[in-house]
């Protein structure tokens, strides 16, 4: 089939096509829509001259497989993948349709500035940092390629197409195996225009450089034609983006040579730490430029007057336990991870209950005496208020006397309420004379 060729009613017997969406050097895009749920979907069919190639089959089964393993919301989402009996058996495969522009495009309305170019490439770099680790290298990164993509009620989100000449780790050879040159040349990297057969991720993030400075200078780095492109890539010594770009300041040179530089190891480890040093290198703070929380610098605490208080730094003291297994790796876990738990233990130990020895109730006071007055002359007696036992030196004898035997003023001693003793009861004698008991031998 070719892209001019009359379209039947429908694709794989249930896609019909609706218009055409673009055309590329391996396919063609349409719209279609569902023949049984009504959803409107993109179709890219392969054409007929690359249909024929068993290697532009294999780049399309990876086009498919790739975005599925990713699964992230920065990567196009393919939702099927078939053969045309209707295209003498063309390929094709069905994505979600998007509504926006592609970063070529943006850039090209109007000139980003460096917060919304950090922005941007932020959104990408973990699924770049995901694909990579699951295996998969894009190989063909550029403005064309990134979709800024319009979503209801939300932010515009940025999300990578075409995984079509992606590379998997886990497959034995490589795409290249006829000696092609894979990729576009404005965003290559040195191994690639080299066509050495082991292309890594880090041609990915080499990619990721290039386009940065496309989007801030608005043009690209490599100008000319493609044999030039390549040799300079090949032979050549990349110069300094400020050389250019006065504008541009020494930190971006120095990130700029480290992101494309020509050995491979020489450049950064992940897409997330390249993009986060783009924000320094280009000054902007990291709550500003569109990082995540996690990646914010929490403010200084010095000169603080709050008070801390025990259960405040003893919750500190397990988050910050809890915190020392987030890196299995280092070496002072262990110790560190002792010392907070003895400190911890020291600060219940200060703040454990204090309880306070009560002194024997006796002791409260010293011995008082106080006076009762009798109703009738009784003699003096005594009345121990402490339980009965033996005495203690240190609990005296509580006594109630009469004033005159004792000296005591007529006003009354004050004693605590609990060791007042209850006054005895003294029956008066009786006056009556006792009967004699010789009465009857009288």
């Amino acid at each position: 089939m070719t892209a001019a060729s009359k379209l039947p009613a429908t694709i794989g017997s249930r896609y019909v096509p609706v218009r055409l969406l673009g055309r590329g050097g391996m396919g063609v895009v349409y719209e279609v829509e569902h023949a049984r749920t009504g959803d409107h979907l993109a179709l890219k069919v392969l054409l007929s001259s690359a249909g024929a190639s068993p290697e532009a089959l294999a780049r399309f089964k990876r086009e498919a497989r790739a975005p599925a393993q990713i699964k992230s919301e920065n990567v196009v989402r393919v939702t099927d993948a078939d053969v045309a009996p209707e295209l003498d058996g063309a390929p094709f495969l069905v994505m979600e349709l998007l509504e926006g522009v592609d970063l070529e495009q943006a850039a090209t309305q109007e000139k980003p500035t460096k917060e919304t170019v950090v922005q941007w490439l932020w959104q990408i770099a973990p699924a770049l940092d995901k694909a990579h680790r699951l295996g998969i290298i894009h190989r063909d990164l550029k403005p064309q390629n990134l979709f800024l993509a319009t979503v209801e009620d939300r932010p515009s989100v940025l999300k990578i197409l075409d995984f079509g000449i992606a590379k998997m780790a886990q497959e034995g050879s490589a795409a290249t195996a006829s000696g092609q040159v894979l990729g576009t040349p404005q965003y290559m990297a040195p191994e690639q225009a080299a066509r050495q057969p082991h292309v890594t991720s880090a041609t990915d993030r080499h990619a990721l450089g290039l386009i940065a400075y496309r989007l801030l200078v608005g043009e690209s780095y490599y100008r000319g034609d493609v044999m030039s492109i390549l040799a300079e890539l090949l032979h050549g010594v990349p110069s300094a983006p400020s050389a250019r770009n006065p504008n541009l300041g020494e930190a971006f040179d120095a990130w700029f040579m480290k992101a494309c530089h020509r050995e491979p190891e020489q450049r950064f480890a992940s897409a997330s730490q390249q993009i986060e040093a783009l924000a320094e290198a280009l000054g902007l703070p990291l709550v500003a430029s569109g990082l995540p929380p996690e990646r914010w610098r929490a403010p200084s605490r010095r000169g603080s007057s709050r008070p801390v208080t025990e259960e405040a730094a003893f919750a500190t003291t397990v988050l910050s336990f809890g915190s020392l297994f987030r890196r299995p790796n280092a070496r002072w876990t262990l110790p560190l991870a002792a010392l907070a738990l003895l400190w911890t233990a020291a600060t219940l130990w200060r703040s454990r209950p204090r309880l306070t020895r009560l002194a024997p109730a006796a002791a409260l006071s010293q011995p008082t005496a106080v006076t009762h007055t009798a109703r009738s002359p009784v003699p003096a007696r005594t009345v121990t208020d402490l339980p009965s036992g033996p005495a203690s030196p240190e609990s005296p004898t509580v006594t109630v006397a009469t004033a005159a035997a004792k000296g005591a003023g007529p006003e009354r001693a004050r004693m605590p309420h609990a060791l007042k003793p209850r006054a005895a009861r003294v029956s008066q004698p009786s006056l009556a004379p006792a009967p004699d008991p010789f009465q009857d031998q009288k």
